[in-house]
């Protein structure tokens, strides 16, 4: 069985790719006047990356080490750097999408409800009325065979039958 990527998926990665590229050496170009930022984040960083792919990916490849220098590593931090960050970005836009999109559903969920209250309420007040003519039908039946009875006329049916 053959399982299908999203087809955007490949063409997003790469546009990811793009975007991070030139971002990532603005960062390290700018980072080399900062010492601080350079030796505990963006170096820190690299080296993250190293010991990942030393102690994961070289392990099951049997390869060797990577000689590992400053400015590589520093493009490496800043790669990592900047995926960290388009990486948190992203999943804050589905976090808050997502609230968003609970919240909508609430909104259409107590809609309903009241809507449904509603329907009851209107329910109860036609059940109510229908009560009333079964009792108003039943008093006019009374009055007609009092009527007739008076009068001395006969009815084409007996009424007190049906009851």
């Amino acid at each position: 069985m053959v399982i299908q990527k999203f087809p955007g998926a490949n063409l997003i990665g790469q546009l990811l790719k793009q975007i991070t590229k030139p971002l990532s050496k603005f960062i390290v170009k700018h980072v080399k006047k900062q010492p601080f930022l350079k030796k505990y984040v963006l170096i820190k960083l690299g080296h993250l990356y190293y010991w990942y792919e030393d102690k994961v990916v070289l392990q099951r490849i049997s390869a060797k080490k990577k000689r590992v220098d400053d400015i590589r590593t520093m493009e490496l931090g800043a790669k990592l750097l900047i995926e960290i960050l388009v990486f948190g970005l992203l999943w804050g836009v589905v976090i808050y999408e997502t609230r968003k999109a609970v919240e909508r559903s609430r909104i259409v969920e107590q809609l309903r409800i009241q809507e449904f209250k509603d329907l009851e309420v209107e329910k109860n007040q036609l059940m109510r009325r229908v009560e009333d003519q079964v009792i108003l039908t039943k008093r006019l039946k009374d009055i007609i065979v009092e009527y007739s009875r008076q009068v001395g006329c006969t009815l084409p049916y007996d009424p007190e039958k049906d009851e």
